[in-house]
């Protein structure tokens, strides 16, 4: 075999060979020369089993940066351990990042390895990169009499959002699988560092819990807190501040309902329903490191529960008390802007069919203005102050004042 990096003959390409010819892995050479991993690799390398025969002991001691390390890990869900050994995984796209972490975990004996499976479900090998260190290492009690300190907070939060919150239109997006991590991370940054978040009900696991930094000044303090730390860690500090283009997405979903136009002149006064088609667009700049604007999962997610749930086979008219008089496709897109918006604040249009030849387009307010004007007026027609005493002139009721006055009852 011939590496295409340096042009050796080799009888096996391996990782010690590319590290000194090109400082690069085996899955970065495959993607960089558009070859499956299976043509490169042999037999024996694929799918080998583990021992924690060879791993590195656990220092005496856990440094500060070590602890605050695996904490900020944790509360993004990345430390995975059974009970031999402790994971925690990466994407080859920030292996750097991976090997900064390994750095500060050494304390705890991790290692990097990738690892090359073959998947009988995929039909072909794939790479997996991952820190590991034997699970013995990090059991608690084994070297403080008294119990430790936790670590420095913003060293943990740092940690979490390089790894695993997002920026959305101005807004950081951060995903915590236990939600005791998450109401820790939400209270401690609006008490000690004045930066508020709101609770959004779409976590991506049951148990978890789903923070959005509530005003465009509050992630903005927020990066600000951590921008010296985020610069310090490889592609972590991209995420939030890279020029990359800007690309719009949509996903289609489907419902079905009924309706009916109150007052209409015509037949759509009589209910009748049908199956509507509703594309959200959601525009924004590309992630660097995941290389989309928005996860669809998350999108699809979103739309499911605040939307298609509560109108699929339905009457729209009782559905929401602000489509009870109009349950239009105009009013149905600001109604669904605005039940969108707070979960997505890249969204900028609606498509919404109600047959396929008659659709309504809508572009709402954003975020930022929704949150400084409120809901459309023109959502809650019966909300405004009516005129009491004509109401009740012409039903044929006197005021409340004259009929004391005659000495009638009042009820």
């Amino acid at each position: 075999m011939q590496c295409l990096e340096c042009g050796t003959e080799l009888d096996r390409l391996d990782n010690a060979h590319l590290l000194d010819c090109s400082d690069i892995t085996l899955q970065e050479y495959a993607i960089r020369h558009r070859l499956p991993l299976d043509l490169i690799l042999h037999a024996d390398q694929i799918n080998r089993q583990d021992t924690v025969d060879g791993y590195p002991p656990a220092a005496p001691y856990f440094s500060e940066r070590a602890r605050a390390t695996l904490e900020g890990l944790r509360w993004a869900g990345l430390v995975q351990s059974d009970d031999v050994f402790v994971d925690v995984p990466g994407e080859v796209r920030r292996l750097d990042l991976l090997l900064w972490d390994q750095r500060r975990l050494a304390d705890y004996g991790f290692i990097y390895r990738q690892d090359y499976e073959y998947g009988a479900d995929t039909h072909r090998v794939v790479a997996r990169n991952r820190l590991r260190a034997p699970a013995c290492n990090l059991r608690p009690g084994r070297r403080w009499a008294t119990p430790e300190p936790p670590p420095v907070f913003l060293d943990c939060l740092a940690v979490y959002v390089a790894h695993q919150a997002e920026w959305h239109a101005g807004y950081v997006f951060m995903q915590f699988p236990v939600a005791a991590h998450g109401d820790e991370v939400r209270e401690t940054l609006l008490r000690h560092h004045g930066v508020r978040c709101r609770v959004l009900d779409a976590a991506d696991h049951p148990d978890g819990l789903l923070l959005r930094t509530l005003k465009i000044a509050d992630g903005e303090r927020l990066l600000t807190l951590l921008e010296d730390r985020l610069k310090a860690m490889p592609t972590a500090w991209e995420r939030f501040d890279a020029m990359t283009p800007v690309a719009t997405v949509s996903k289609e979903l489907v419902f079905d309902a009924a309706h009916f136009i109150t007052d209409h002149p015509a037949k759509c006064s009589n209910l009748h329903g049908g199956r509507y088609r509703l594309n959200v667009e959601v525009s924004g700049r590309i992630d660097p490191v995941t290389g989309c604007v928005i996860d669809y999962g998350y999108l699809k997610r979103v739309v499911n529960q605040r939307v298609i749930e509560r109108f699929d086979h339905h009457n729209l008219n009782y559905a929401a008390t602000e489509l009870a008089w109009r349950s239009s496709t105009e009013m149905l897109c600001v109604y669904i802007w605005e039940c969108l918006i707070d979960y997505l604040p890249g969204l900028s249009g609606l498509r919404l069919f109600e047959t396929t030849q008659s659709w309504c387009d809508y572009r709402g307010p954003s975020l930022a203005e929704y949150q400084a004007a409120g809901s459309a007026p023109v959502l809650h027609p019966f909300s405004r102050p009516v005129d009491t005493v004509m109401r009740r002139q012409a039903f044929g009721h006197k005021p409340l004042a004259l009929c004391a006055a005659a000495g009638h009852e009042v009820n």
